[in-house]
This record gives structure tokens, C-alpha cells and sequence, in this order.
């Protein structure tokens, strides 16, 4: 009986691990075909073929390509997320910490992840399915997102959550904006140089919110 029991428990385990395993072969090959070919040519069909794996080896993990890539997306969102937060955690509470999140945020984007991050944003627009997951995906984390900036603010000693808020998008929008435009120029200083400035006036709007 201990023998069946200890044979079944070996058993799950195995396959739980084949199942990671499948998991981050996928995913790392998805990225990597969505570098290529965007999301219009990143395939079932080329994620296995780069991946190594049977179709079937990942019809039993995703059954549709919109499957893959919402669950792509939020994991990636939720390792950008935890790695952002071990960062800033060297960093004092209040400005300094937030303005290094800022800051790691733009280091992040220049990452092959990040680039996949958006491709796949992008592709969603024309896959219906896509889009209905993304955005389910897109409200869960926004949830946890908020928490944090309402932390952030509360260290900062902001009364004015809108107007920080607002702030925040901007910078977010002008991070992703400047990732985008890294496909079509390759000057990395130019563009470093616009984050800068943007940074500046997200620093000098919280600023400016403190001393309210």
C-alpha cells in the first residue's frame, strides 16, 4: 500500500514538473518567435516547431493560440512585477523608491520580454479572443497595481491620488511609447534622453503634490 501510495505521489510530481517544463519551453519560444515574426506570425505551429514539443505536448497546456499568449502576458506581467519590487526594496521609502521604480520600469522595456509584452498588446486588436482574455488578465493585475501606488503615494505623504495617479500614466505611457520607437531608431542615447525628461516631470509633479 505505502509502495502505491509513494508510485502515485511520484507520479503527480512528474508531471507536474513536465508540465513547467512544457510550460517555459513554450513561453521562452513564443518570446522569441514574437521578436521575429510578431504576433500575425507567431504561430502554434512555430512555437512548437521552436520549442521543440509536440503539438500535442501543447494542445494539452493551451488549446488556442489567444490560451498561450494571455497566459504569456501574465506571467510576464507578474515577473516584471516581482522583480521591480525586489529592485525597489533597496531603495528608502517615499521619492527615492518610487522614482527607482520608474527607472527600473524603463530598464525593463528594453528587455526581450517586455518587447514580447507588447506584441502580443498589439496582436490583440485584431484577435477578438485575445483581447476578451487579455483584458480579464489586465483587471486582476491592475488591482494589485493600484494597491502598490496607493502604498507609494501613502509614503510620499500624496493626499492627491488622482493627479499622482495621472502622473504615473503618463510616465507608464511615454516608457511603452519609447519601446515601441526603439524598433524604428536605434539611437539609445536619443531616447534614453526623452525618458529622462519625462522623468524629470514625473519627479516634479510629485514634488509638487508633497507640498500640498
Amino acid at each position: 500500500m505505502a509502495a502505491i501510495e509513494m508510485s502515485a505521489t511520484g507520479s503527480r510530481g512528474s508531471h507536474a514538473e513536465r508540465r513547467r517544463s512544457t510550460r517555459a519551453r513554450a513561453f521562452a519560444a513564443a518570446i522569441e518567435c514574437l521578436h521575429e515574426a510578431g504576433y500575425a506570425g507567431a504561430s502554434m505551429v512555430a512555437v512548437t516547431r521552436r520549442a521543440g514539443l509536440s503539438r500535442g505536448a501543447l494542445a494539452k497546456q493551451f488549446l488556442t493560440k489567444a490560451d498561450l499568449y494571455a497566459a504569456l502576458v501574465e506571467q510576464l506581467l507578474d515577473e516584471m512585477r516581482e522583480d521591480t519590487l525586489a529592485y525597489v526594496r533597496t531603495f528608502p521609502p517615499g521619492l527615492p523608491r518610487a522614482m527607482a521604480r520608474i527607472d527600473y520600469l524603463w530598464t525593463l522595456y528594453k528587455e526581450p520580454r517586455a518587447f514580447a509584452f507588447l506584441e502580443v498588446m498589439l496582436g490583440s486588436r485584431a484577435d477578438p479572443e485575445l483581447s476578451e482574455r487579455l483584458e480579464k488578465v489586465g483587471e486582476s493585475r491592475n488591482l494589485v497595481e493600484k494597491q502598490l501606488l496607493s502604498l507609494e503615494f501613502d509614503d510620499m505623504g500624496i493626499v492627491d491620488r488622482r493627479a499622482a495617479g495621472l502622473a504615473g500614466i503618463q510616465m507608464l505611457a511615454t516608457v511603452r511609447g519609447l519601446a515601441l520607437e526603439r524598433l524604428l531608431n536605434k539611437n539609445d542615447d536619443l531616447l534614453d534622453a526623452a525618458f529622462a525628461r519625462q522623468r524629470r516631470q514625473l519627479e516634479d509633479s510629485y514634488r509638487a503634490l508633497m507640498s500640498d
